[in-house]
């Protein structure tokens, strides 16, 4: 086989305590031929591309605004993977979670 053709994860997301209303970087960095299609799951499910959530061209993933509770109920909680594919095969990252910090961090 070509050597590299297969996917490999050079760089996966980690544990993270995220703040309320501040951007949220998860990691996740794949080698191996293109094209290769990143995609993310919370809580084994599929995170759709809107707004709230970027995935950018190395495979990271931009929360824009984290959030405990959102409006229609859903949280920014949960537990991540990053799944990565092209011709050759697919990688999914090892799960991570994302908390929101503690209210009792904060003085209000």
């Amino acid at each position: 086989g070509v050597c590299g053709a297969e996917l490999s994860l050079k760089l996966e997301p980690s544990d993270i305590i995220a703040v309320q209303e501040q951007p949220l970087m998860l990691h996740c960095q794949v080698h191996g031929i293109p094209p290769i299609t990143t995609q993310w799951r919370r809580n084994g499910l599929l995170l759709t591309q809107e707004r709230h959530y970027t995935t950018f061209i190395n495979g990271s993933l931009l929360i824009a605004h984290f959030q405990k509770t959102k409006s229609d109920g859903s949280s920014d909680e949960g537990d991540y993977e990053c799944m990565a594919q092209n011709s050759f095969g697919r990688v999914v990252s090892r799960k991570v979670r994302i908390q929101a910090a503690s209210k009792l961090l904060y003085y209000s």
